[in-house]
Parts: structure tokens; sequence; C-alpha cells
């Protein structure tokens, strides 16, 4: 593409804008947007929650985002405490495998072959109730915006 003709040649996102023609970004303040806003200052920040601690271990849950419910209590716990627990109760042939398969459910799967793209779901095991709002959960959707 080296022709010399770069100059007159129209790109994406140039639209007939001189190389040399500086942009003229237009954000409202000619309109009287904006009058009164705390410009250059950050907005402000949402309270950060308390610290939670995981149901089955008791060490600190850092990431609320990726926490499932306890069994029992319905409390936060690590996704990997949930994990060793299902895989702790389930007793397992050479060629099968504990996957989440989402919506607070693990499955039991069996890989058609080596390549462990294909599989099959030999038995869902349920972790989370299915349906049941947890209040912890609310919290960070809350922050969320959703």
């Amino acid at each position: 593409m080296g022709d010399g003709n770069r100059d007159t040649r129209k790109r994406f996102g140039r639209r007939g804008r001189d190389r040399n023609e500086k942009r003229v970004e237009n954000r409202g303040e000619d309109r009287g947007e904006n009058r009164g806003e705390n410009r250059g200052e950050p907005a402000p920040k949402a309270p950060e929650l308390p610290p939670v601690a995981c149901a089955i271990c008791a060490k600190q849950i850092f990431d609320l985002s990726s926490a499932l419910a306890d069994r029992e209590s319905g409390q936060p716990v690590h996704f990997d405490c949930a994990l060793a627990k299902v895989v702790e109760r389930e007793r397992l042939d050479p060629n099968e495998r504990i996957a989440y398969v989402g919506r607070g459910a693990f499955a039991v799967v069996e890989y058609r072959d080596k390549s462990m793209t294909a599989f099959t779901i030999k038995r869902k095991i349920q972790w989370e109730q299915e349906g049941a709002k947890f209040d912890w959960r609310r919290d960070i959707q809350q922050r969320v915006g959703t």
C-alpha cells in the first residue's frame, strides 16, 4: 500500500478532515449543559461492603460475585470450597469429573474422548436452592445496578 497517494484517500474515522486539522470536541459547554457539576472531581464511591467470611473454611471472600450460597445456611461460600465439598461427597469413576453447569448446580460428566471437548452429563447435583434469593447477593446486584 505504498502508492504515494496517502493524502487523497479517505479512511474510516477521518472522513474529509485534513491530517493537520485538530479535532474539536463539543461536550455541551456551548449549550449551557454541565453547569454546576464538579468537573475534575471523581464521582462518589459507593460504601464498601463489610468483609464476608466463607461458611465452609471461615476465610474472607474477596470476590462475592463468584461465590455460591451454602446448601444449609444460604451464607456465601467460596466456589472452590463448594466444589471441594461436592468432590468429597461423590464417588467418581476414572473417566468422570465434576463440572459447574450454572444456576447453582454441578454435574458429574463423562468425556467421550481424550480431547475433553465432548462430554455427557451423567447426573446433576443441585448445590443452591433453585430460585432462592439471598440477601448478600441482592446487595451485590444493587451495587452493580441490575
